[in-house]
């Protein structure tokens, strides 16, 4: 099992979701830039396909949450360009987990592209287009501020 104490960033690893999936749901904001990055370089090496790209994402943008802090620019920025490339209409559970990371991430360029998806492609799914609309809608002017609605605490 993959640990946050033991993980060494190692590229070389495989990294599987089941491992991701068992980490804490707190980690230390420094530990899962790694993992992130380590992700980007599993998908770009050919180690791990779109779908566990898409599902470890999800894990570590979850613990990301937790953290309560934005994701480093630049590598937010990696990941958004990663996701515009893979962004597509043809599946509802692939859109579903992208618009999570679109929001969750603050990803504006993919935000964007979602948006123009709509206007784009007139034979999108009802109900991947609902999901889009949606999302859409809740986000509004704040993509870029995931955090946008805990301000209110402080």
């Amino acid at each position: 099992m993959l640990e946050a104490q033991n993980w060494r960033g190692d590229a070389t690893l495989i990294m599987h979701y089941e491992d991701i999936r068992k980490l804490p749901d707190y980690c230390a904001a420094d530990f899962l830039h790694t993992l992130f990055h380590d992700a980007l370089q599993h998908l770009e090496n050919g180690t791990n396909d779109k779908q566990e790209f898409l599902l470890i994402l999800s894990e570590l943008t979850d613990r990301q949450a937790m953290t309560y802090e934005l994701l480093e620019k630049e590598l937010r920025d990696n990941i958004d360009q990663v996701l515009r490339k893979l962004w597509n209409t043809d599946s509802y559970d692939e859109v579903d987990i992208m618009l999570s990371l679109v929001v969750n991430l603050g990803l504006k360029g993919c935000f964007s592209q979602v948006q123009n998806s709509l206007h784009q492609d007139n034979k999108i799914d009802p109900a991947i287009r609902s999901e889009i609309e949606e999302t859409i809608a809740e986000v509004g002017e704040h993509i870029a501020n995931p955090l946008h609605s805990l301000e209110r605490y402080r």
